[in-house]
């Protein structure tokens, strides 16, 4: 599988993303491009014929448009991008991210992928505490719970080799975004919530401090235990969040007829 398929679909389309959903009428034309979650609305409408000529299937066809031109730059950044990735020639995959940072401020993925490179294949850990720095002071001014979870990620994730930066400041750093985010965290629902503090939970876990870890969870749990979700959803998120207060335990744990115990260590 080459792909080749989609992107030509994606180009025609003035598609960037996937998933896509592309809605044929009973004249075998295309009624509907956009995201998937609006063939709820549209699918009917599209079957009893009436979405073609209405004025929202043409504001809506307006609009999509509209954006994509407005992505296009940004997205044929990403594929040169990901063209000198995909032949490890890194000094221009490089060139094209910082271009991208300057390019377009907003975008937290130019950041992200920074970080990537620098440290998850470069290993130039001189050259990614620099970056992590400037990530982390642009999410502070920001003040953005997005910029501070996404910066707090890079800083302390489950996938990186972190050996070789400073324990110390890299510490401090994490600290200062996680009681940022906690201060913004009330704002938010449930799902946030629960989003943010396993991130900080974790961060918490990995430097040390269990029991605040441990707490993080335990509050988590209450937050979407409370909320308003499909019975799916809930299920499924407080699973999650109880293997993680498993792992951090060391133990059983038992929540709303949920149980989760550690995994076994190899």
């Amino acid at each position: 599988y080459s792909g080749e398929m989609d992107e030509d679909w994606l180009k025609a389309s003035l598609s960037f993303a996937v998933p896509r959903a592309f809605v044929v009428d009973r004249d075998g034309r295309i009624a509907f491009i956009g995201d998937l979650v609006k063939l709820e609305d549209v699918l009917p409408k599209v079957i009893d014929g009436s979405w073609r000529a209405s004025a929202e299937a043409k504001n809506a066809e307006k609009a999509r448009v509209a954006e994509a031109e407005i992505d296009a730059p940004q997205k044929a950044l990403r594929r040169r991008i990901r063209a000198a990735a995909d032949i490890e020639d890194w000094k221009t995959a490089l060139s094209a991210i910082e271009e991208g940072i300057i390019l377009f401020p907003d975008n937290i993925w130019f950041h992200q992928k920074h970080v990537e490179i620098l440290i998850g294949v470069m290993r130039d850990m001189e050259a990614v505490w620099i970056v992590l720095g400037q990530f982390a002071r642009t999410a502070i001014e920001r003040n953005s719970e997005d910029w501070l979870l996404a910066a707090l990620q890079q800083l302390y994730g489950p996938i990186y080799d972190y050996s070789g930066l400073p324990l110390a400041e890299r510490s401090s750093m994490a600290k200062e975004l996680s009681e940022r985010i906690l201060r913004l965290c009330p704002q938010h629902d449930a799902p946030l919530r629960y989003y943010s503090y396993r991130t900080i939970a974790f961060y918490y876990h990995e430097s040390g401090d269990n029991d605040r870890a441990v707490d993080l969870i335990e509050q988590a749990l209450k937050f979407v235990d409370g909320a308003s979700l499909p019975d799916v959803e809930k299920h499924e998120r407080m699973a999650q969040l109880l293997q993680t207060l498993a792992e951090y335990k060391g133990e059983q744990v038992c929540y709303g007829g949920i149980c989760a115990a550690p995994r076994k260590q190899c």
